[in-house]
């Protein structure tokens, strides 16, 4: 296939550089999209139009689905080929090579199925644990309560490790936990999308680890892969799930998981049957295993242009490299969120140190309500999300900044979104210096440091 053009990744904003305005696309850094061709040869053709922008042309700066490169969208919109002709054969199995070093990991066995980034708990309950079995839930908000209903559907008894809204997991009550009984299975959430508050994957699966050694430690990373620093086999991460819509970079309709040995072990050693049959991963391991030595085979369709466009996004991703992924989306975190602290704005993680690179959850400023500020978002151009935890759902907002967004910050994405905040604001009557936010940002995008950390 052909090599990708030079890597998006690039953090300077010169000062002739224009401020995009809000409806606009900054020019895509065009890139060689190894799927098209031309009639007459085999050279693949250049790809250079803008950002493909929503009906309404809108920016769509929720925390996924996402904006999505055009390449990827490009072979999204194909003509699907037969799932098993031999180029869909090549690309699937490829694909799942490239998922291996996405997730950094050498000896993970990857899925990918057709269906949302939630199909993975039932991939992980059903597979990995059994009916009786107990599963510990770090719970961090709401997607970690529907984890943990997802596990009593298949009969697993629930634990759960509560934690205060806006808090992360915290290390010692975790220690606590697995030291009052035996677990199965422990579920983390690595970003919590209801919150925007980041667990430290790392740490946890050390005190996993030492404590409870046979325990599985399993990772929801559906606002997080291919974002937030994950190093599957480093970390002893033995199950990881998430959805193509967000950082991977692929429209909605793709979960991707990956297991360690030991979970694949686990589904083996088995004494009771799998409780579902489409998520059922004794279906589906021969399916991956054939793909990736490029033979075709069959269990279900899977979703052939859903996975040619994961196939194009991995080739963008690890073009860039990993490393670089991470700082981008950290880089790109803290000086959007620098900017909001211009604005007086603050933050549901109640701590700095625990807030996601992926999206931030932002507080309402006092005298400012969910109906007046978000319509005022949106007639600037972007889309952001409402509060979704049930418990604070009407006093808090949320914008993703993941993916595309994050890596090619020449389209300056965050710009606009920071010019629509702050316009908005003032609209409600909120005195803002103008322009002082977006200084702030494009300071901060050009002065932090590189570092992958928590």
């Amino acid at each position: 296939s052909a090599p990708l053009s030079p890597p998006l990744l690039s953090f300077s904003f010169p000062p002739s550089t224009p401020l995009a305005p809000p409806h606009s696309r900054a020019p895509p850094s065009p890139l060689h999209d190894p799927l098209r061709r031309t009639p007459a040869s085999s050279k693949p053709t250049r790809i250079s139009y803008p950002t493909m922008p929503q009906k309404d042309g809108k920016l769509l700066m929720i925390p996924g689905p996402c904006e999505f490169h055009e390449d990827v969208l490009e072979v999204v919109g194909q003509a699907s080929p037969s799932h098993v002709a031999p180029s869909f054969i090549e690309e699937f199995g490829s694909t799942i090579e490239m998922l291996r070093k996405v997730f950094l990991t050498s000896t993970g066995q990857p899925f990918v199925l057709a269906g949302s980034g939630s199909l993975g708990w039932d991939f992980v309950c059903c597979n990995l644990l059994e009916p009786g079995e107990k599963a510990l839930v770090c719970n961090t908000g709401y997607f970690s309560d529907a984890w943990a209903n997802c596990c009593k559907a298949y009969k697993g008894e629930v634990v759960n490790l509560q934690m205060p809204v806006g808090d992360c997991v915290c290390g010692k009550a975790l220690e606590a936990a697995l030291k009052k009984e035996k677990y199965k299975i422990v579920c983390l959430t690595q970003v919590d999308t209801s919150t925007g508050v980041k667990n430290d994957i790392k740490s946890l699966a050390a005190i996993v680890k030492k404590i409870q050694p046979d325990c599985l430690v399993t990772v929801d990373g559906v606002c997080a892969f291919a974002a937030e620093e994950l190093r599957f086999d480093d970390w002893g991460v033995d199950a990881a799930l998430t959805g193509s819509q967000k950082a991977l970079g692929v429209p909605p309709g793709l979960m991707v998981c990956v297991f360690s040995q030991k979970a694949l072990r686990t589904v083996k050693q088995r004494t009771t049957p799998i409780l579902s049959y489409f998520a059922n991963a004794a279906h589906w391991l021969p399916i991956m295993q054939a793909y990736e030595e490029r033979k075709a085979a069959y269990f279900a369709t899977p979703a052939v242009t859903l996975i040619r466009g994961l196939y194009v996004a991995c080739k963008m991703l690890l073009a860039l490299g990993m490393e670089n992924v991470f700082d981008a989306h950290l880089k790109t975190s803290l000086a959007f969120k620098a900017a909001c602290y211009s604005m007086g704005l603050s933050l549901v993680a109640t701590n700095k140190k625990h807030a996601a690179n992926t999206l931030s959850a932002i507080k309402f400023p006092e005298g400012v309500t969910n109906a007046e500020l978000l319509p005022k978002i949106t007639k600037r151009g972007v889309i952001v999300a409402g509060g979704l935890h049930k418990k604070i759902k009407m006093t808090y907002f949320r914008v993703g900044h993941m993916g595309l967004s994050a890596i090619d910050p020449k389209r300056q994405h965050l710009v606009t979104v920071i010019d629509a905040i702050e316009g908005a604001l003032v609209e409600c009557g909120k005195k803002i210096e103008k322009g002082k936010a977006l200084s702030v940002f494009k300071a901060a995008m050009g002065g932090y440091p590189l570092k992958s950390s928590l």
